[in-house]
């Protein structure tokens, strides 16, 4: 929970950096998405999730919805991606770098704009 804290008090957020929503999220999120999930949240929806548009995000799989905007502490994706629940550590057998993380969680605190 620390590390969250941390990453929200960074101000790492599109209006932090001056940067358009849509363009935050192509440049900073969806190259995460695409390199970490994309394998097997597409099309082939693992675990009846997929990935690739916001309704997809908002209507979540199995679990539930992977984003709650605006609640990023409720949102499964970024529980998965800072591995803070044993059934969700996302991607499979290996972790988000570092320096990627600290995109995801800002984002859907401020409403996931962009997707």
């Amino acid at each position: 929970m620390r590390f969250l804290a941390v990453l929200l008090a960074s101000g790492i957020c599109c209006s932090a950096q001056g940067v358009e929503p849509a363009e935050f999220f192509e440049t900073r999120i969806r190259p995460i998405l695409a390199t970490n999930c994309f394998s097997c949240h597409t099309q082939s929806k693992l675990g009846g999730l997929q990935l690739d548009s916001r309704a997809a995000l908002l209507k979540g799989g199995k679990s539930g919805p992977a984003i709650t905007p605006g609640k990023p502490e409720e949102s499964l994706l970024i529980r998965a991606v800072l591995q803070q629940d044993s059934k969700l550590k996302m991607p499979m057998g290996s972790r988000v770098k570092e320096q990627e993380i600290r995109g995801p969680t800002p984002w859907v605190k401020i409403g996931a704009p962009g997707t």
